[in-house]
């Protein structure tokens, strides 16, 4: 696959680029002061990185990512912005789509997870390089653009980091957005400093999002309506591993006398209290369930699992296993997914998963994953931030809200003794998402329709 490098921008790139006038007065002034503070902050910096190392090493031994002097994998490559693992892997299919155009990528992230995630999903091939994002210092950005000289930038999803955004625009090169996920509760009352933060959008050449919901609000904020496209949500393209397939199989097949399994995904811990006494009553009442339990935070993975054995609840760390996950768990009633980047390997081994964030006001974490893998999604009342996958994934018979943990308790009961009923919502989930797919490729044509033919230039 051959190396692409961009020689000069062509009409239609220009044509797209936005002017930083583009940004009211309050706006740029406002930047000014927000960089400012940033840099008064600035000596904290490799304080915090080193406590953050204490618990992921790799803050510390890429620190010279963040002021833009770690080492440079590809030049001239689209710029893809994926802040944590949940972005990565959405960019993912349009990575892969650029990958087969012959365009190499530069991935960076703001989190450990996502660039491990990036690594994991790309570990043989050559034309994605990864690192952490700089800090949103000017100067930081103004030697990262100058050390890698990007064609485009794509940031995926919501990030608008100001001095990433302003320099960028300012070193004339365009700006995409994908997966756009902008929510209602983000805009606010549109007044105050996030108002004038929420005018960074204007700085995108064009904002791909995932329904017409979505276009809505960031027309409300000002965006030229030529410059936003409905494409739908690129998490329904993702490539599924077949090693994780096979894990998941291993698993079910290791968890000795179970019969029915639950998972509980990407639980926070403001709603934990009510998980921890919901298992303890369900597999008290049924012998033959068994729990896959991930919490969201790292940081939580070896308190839940105290917290289970302290109510005598038999449990094993997914750690414990070893790498195919092939060890027999005679006794273990509840599994800890001690892990990141694994979730397929443990959706295909659940007949029901629960999504969390969802039993408090956090919105709800992403339900399309499981609904890919063909399993029938239950969450709490709050699903604002899954709203655009829950609503028709709901018409669709694939998922249900309940009103608090009382009710969703009472369904899983109900779920899990009604077979049938499983497999109706199993169905429902194979036909909603593969109805879903293609937002990958329809983001991909908008980029070419912007950037034009942004791979002339000549191979290395």
């Amino acid at each position: 696959m051959p190396n692409l490098r961009h020689q000069r921008a062509p009409t239609t790139v220009k044509k797209n680029i936005i002017n930083l006038n583009a940004l009211p007065l309050v706006t740029r002034i406002l930047y000014l002061f927000e960089q400012a503070i940033a840099h008064l902050l600035l000596p904290f910096v490799p304080l915090l990185m080193l406590i953050r190392s204490r618990k992921e090493p790799v803050h510390f031994r890429k620190l010279l990512d963040r002021f833009a002097l770690g080492a440079v994998g590809h030049r001239c490559a689209v710029w893809i912005y994926a802040a944590s693992l949940g972005e990565t892997r959405a960019a993912s299919p349009l990575i892969r789509q650029l990958r087969a155009e012959g365009f190499n990528v530069l991935l960076t992230h703001q989190s450990p997870s996502g660039l491990a995630e990036g690594a994991r999903l790309f570990a043989n091939d050559s034309g994605v390089s990864q690192a952490f994002v700089p800090l949103d210092l000017f100067w930081a950005v103004r030697i990262f653009l100058r050390r890698f000289q990007p064609i485009a930038l794509i940031v995926m999803e919501i990030e608008i980091w100001p001095a990433m955004l302003i320099e960028t625009t300012r070193k004339g090169i365009p700006i995409a957005m994908a997966n756009g996920n902008l929510l209602e509760q983000s805009i606010g009352n549109g007044r105050g400093l996030r108002s004038h933060l929420l005018k960074l959008y204007l700085l995108f050449s064009h904002i791909c999002t995932r329904t017409q919901n979505y276009y809505d609000r960031y027309i409300r904020l000002g965006v030229d309506p030529s410059r936003v496209s409905v494409v739908g949500e690129m998490k329904y393209d993702q490539l599924i591993d077949p090693a994780h397939l096979r894990m998941a199989k291993t698993l079910r097949t290791n968890f000795v006398g179970g019969e029915r399994f639950l998972m509980i995904a990407s639980s926070v811990e403001a709603e934990e209290s009510l998980l921890l006494p919901m298992v303890e009553r369900l597999i008290a009442q049924d012998s033959g369930l068994r729990v896959l339990w991930a919490p969201r935070s790292p940081q939580r993975f070896q308190r839940v699992a105290d917290e289970l054995r302290s109510k005598g609840i038999a449990v094993t760390l997914r750690s414990s296993l070893g790498r195919a996950m092939d060890a027999p768990m005679p006794q273990t009633r509840v599994l800890v997914v001690d892990s990141t980047g694994e979730m397929n390997a443990f959706y295909p081994a659940a007949d029901l998963v629960f999504v969390g964030a969802s039993l408090v006001d956090h919105g709800g974490h992403n339900i399309i994953e499981p609904l890919v893998l063909g399993r029938p999604v239950v969450m709490g009342p709050s699903t604002y931030g899954v709203d655009f996958a829950a609503e028709p994934a709901g018409q669709a018979g694939a998922f249900e809200s309940l009103l608090d943990a009382s009710a969703l308790e009472e369904r899983i009961v109900e779920l899990m003794a009604d077979q049938v009923s499983l497999a109706q919502m199993s169905a429902a989930s194979v036909a909603f998402a593969a109805d879903k797919t293609g937002a990958a490729k329809k983001t991909l044509l908008v980029i070419h329709s912007l950037f034009g033919p942004i791979a002339e230039g000549q191979s290395k």
